[in-house]
């Protein structure tokens, strides 16, 4: 095979996400070529490319090749393979490495399509990685850990953890009605393959302009009993092992009737008032308050003998006053890279919190139960006075009389940092936020004696 330099670059570039951090098969490690593609796979999902120069069967040594290729000069390099040996040349250089029979490769049998439309990848790709935040990442719940595509008349899309859950309602069709759930790993290897690959010029496109401004199509099918294909015209698929159960039932999720308080928001005020109590809402079951009164909202946190309030102006509220409690991690992870207004909605029965932001998905989060200070006092021992808060908090299934998850790393996530790049940093204190610290009344700590 002899290919252009740049191009096998490109093509390493493709496949580096399918190529599977935990090795079960070792010749998953490798690039199959041949017969005018390439093939990469992690058992879960599978990137097909077009490869015209590959005309022989091999299997390539993705690690080995890509690092040779950062220091490889000239225009193209030929690869031959023999006895398991692969040798590369190029004007100025060669290379060799060992390589593995290409039989053992896995191949992707012939599967009959059971349905199958063209798609605007322009609007489900974003959907769907929008989606991907609220994913449960441990494999209690399988049908939780991954993307649910609701195919129909219309397309939605939804994914939820337990005690978050994403929903939006495309202006797309599919011709099966069918839930199809999508594992996180292969959303993000979808998403990197949309990004890479070229856009398809328009029969009647003269111009470049077309090219850019047209809605790209792909073509989404239904292969075999538990396989979903995604083609990118004639350059490039992915095809994905689909999780194998039944997706909550994501609209009985969603509250309904007229909320009992409504708030549009600024949503970099907002987040600035979180971070400013965050450290020490940990210490208080990592919960933050929120109370509205008097075209304003009111943000604290409550931990070891202290407590914390920062004060913002609303644009609208409907419904005050009011008040209800949330997670700050979760809440956080919402409002991050948001710049414009939100709309929050407060339902009754201790119904989730619905968020609202643009074009954005609806974001569901479970509100926490607290004891607030016009309230009976609790029991003795229950929550004493000056000690963190405690607080109980349903998960999504359970306000809808279902089967409630088990405890998922989105609840763990709350009592962590969260991840670089997921809020931003604090920004300095602005007029129209004001921030209080308090230390309530309690008993003084005494150093405990020591002989």
């Amino acid at each position: 095979m002899e290919i252009q330099v740049s191009k096998l670059r490109e093509l390493m570039t493709l496949m580096k996400p399918v190529i599977p951090r935990k090795v079960t098969l070792k010749a998953t490690t490798y690039i199959r070529v041949g017969d005018g593609k390439a093939v990469a796979t992690d058992l879960e999902t599978m990137v097909i490319s077009d490869l015209p120069e590959a005309t022989e069967p091999m299997l390539l040594p993705y690690a080995s090749l890509a690092d040779t290729l950062k220091y490889i000069p000239g225009n193209t390099i030929k690869i031959e393979a023999q006895s398991r040996k692969l040798s590369l040349s190029w004007n100025g250089g060669s290379a060799s490495y060992p390589t593995e029979d290409v039989q053992d490769f896995p191949v992707l049998p012939e599967l009959e399509t059971r349905a199958e439309g063209l798609i605007d990848g322009d609007t489900l790709v974003p959907a769907m990685q929008a989606a991907l935040p609220y994913t449960a990442t441990n494999d209690q719940r399988p049908v939780l850990s991954g993307v649910t595509l609701v195919l129909g008349n219309p397309i939605e899309v939804a994914a939820g953890d337990g005690f978050t859950m994403s929903h939006q309602a495309l202006g797309l069709t599919f011709p099966l009605e069918e839930k199809a759930i999508v594992p996180a790993r292969s959303v993000v290897i979808l998403g990197h393959v949309f990004d890479k690959t070229p856009r398809t010029r328009p029969p009647s496109a003269g111009s470049l302009i077309p090219v850019i401004t047209a809605r790209r199509q792909m073509r989404l099918a239904l292969i075999g009993e538990n396989k979903l294909r995604v083609g990118f015209g004639q350059t490039a698929s992915v095809v994905i092992n689909l999780i194998q159960g039944s997706p909550p039932e994501w609209l009985q999720l969603i509250p309904k009737g007229k909320p009992i308080l409504q708030s549009h928001l600024f949503a970099p005020q907002l987040e600035a008032a979180v971070n400013r109590v965050r450290d020490i809402a940990r210490d208080g079951s990592n919960i933050v308050r929120m109370a509205f009164a008097d075209g304003k909202l009111t943000v604290s946190a409550v931990g070891e003998e202290q407590e914390i309030r920062a004060t913002l102006d609303v644009i609208r509220t409907e419904g005050e006053p009011g008040r209800t409690a949330i997670n700050y991690a979760y809440l956080l992870r919402y409002l991050a890279g948001k710049q414009g207004i939100i709309t929050l909605s407060q339902y009754p029965d201790n119904a989730p919190l619905v968020f609202e932001y643009q074009k954005s998905p609806r974001v569901l989060i479970m509100p926490m139960s607290v004891q607030w200070g016009d309230e009976k006092p609790a029991a003795a021992g229950e929550n004493p006075e000056g000690k963190p808060e405690r607080a109980a908090e349903e998960s999504l299934e359970e306000q809808t009389g279902e089967r409630a998850p088990a405890p998922d790393s989105a609840a763990e996530a709350a009592s962590a940092e969260p991840e670089a790049g997921e809020v931003a940093a604090e920004p300095e204190a602005k007029p129209t936020a004001t921030t209080t610290v308090t230390k309530p009344a309690g008993k003084k700590r005494r150093k405990k004696a020591t002989s």
